[in-house]
């Protein structure tokens, strides 16, 4: 499919990924950013999104196969052949890994932000209870369920979705619930206009297609096993200290490192899941 995008700039190729609940404009200030340091940078509003949604979806329209392919075919259509580095964010690692496992586009770096290579198994997040209620990835994999609860109410989804979480750091709720619906607010990382400017851009779409990337990844899973190889690029992940959505932890760093012969793994602190807004400087520093 083609996806909405724009391309801008001359010089050495960068692709920015966005991730959920974002969109293409996410990426606006270090896009500019990189402009300024003669980068022609690339940033598709990914499938599923308001821009490029799909007429008549399946559940299935959302794997991890299809949002890779959307993302070669437009590297192929514009050339983007020019030392390309990949920058991913949220479930746009995932798919940045994905491009670079199967190999059918040059990449010369891959950075991954509060982010990973894959979800585990629907299973792992079924055993994990909160005060109010399943985990959330649990219950998005009844996509149809999911987004009724958050559709009625964009104000509260993005306000919730962009807040401050350093507060609930050690004990965090990870129900749909708590993170997206009817959590306290509290203080933003982002501003009033941004919000407005989130909720303008989702309003008349439903949440639905975003949340079935959610209700693909036991198929992910399966999908991925065509490709799963140890990467040889270098590759930096790069985690917030107090991301309660992406949580380092010793074991998941372990197996991170692993993952291929060139791999960096930096933490910043003071820093929450949305790093590119908040600490700009740190994702700039890696691509530049």
């Amino acid at each position: 499919m083609k996806l909405a995008h724009t391309i801008e700039g001359e010089g050495s190729d960068v692709l920015l990924l966005h991730g959920f609940p974002s969109n293409m404009y996410f990426w606006d200030e270090i896009k500019n950013e990189l402009l300024k340091n003669n980068k022609r940078v690339t940033v598709p509003e990914q499938r599923g999104y308001p821009l490029s949604e799909i007429k008549d979806s399946l559940i299935s329209d959302f794997n991890i196969k299809s949002l890779a392919l959307d993302i070669e075919e437009l590297v192929e259509e514009l050339g983007l052949d020019k030392e390309l580095i990949v920058v991913g964010h949220d479930w746009g690692s995932i798919v940045g890994w994905a491009l670079i496992s199967r190999g059918n586009i040059n990449v010369k770096k891959f950075i991954s932000i509060c982010g990973g290579d894959e979800f585990p198994s629907s299973q792992i997040y079924n055993n994990l209870k909160f005060k109010l209620g399943d985990h959330y990835i649990t219950t998005f994999q009844e996509p149809e369920k999911a987004c009724k609860e958050i559709d009625g109410n964009l104000d509260s989804f993005f306000r919730l979705s962009y807040r401050d979480t350093s507060t609930i750091k050690d004990a965090p709720d990870l129900s749909l619930k708590s993170l997206f619906t009817q959590g306290k607010a509290g203080k933003l990382v982002v501003s009033n206009e941004t919000i407005n400017t989130y909720i303008k851009h989702f309003e008349g779409h439903s949440l639905y297609q975003p949340i079935c990337w959610y209700s693909n990844i036991d198929f992910n899973i399966e999908l991925s096993n065509e490709w799963r190889k140890k990467i040889n690029i270098p590759v930096t992940f790069i985690y917030g200290e107090l991301d309660v959505a992406v949580l380092l932890t010793d074991k998941m760093k372990n197996r991170i490192i692993n993952l291929g012969t060139n791999v960096n793994i930096k933490v910043i602190k003071g820093a929450g899941h949305w790093l590119p807004l908040t600490h700009k400087e740190s994702v700039l520093s890696e691509i530049n």
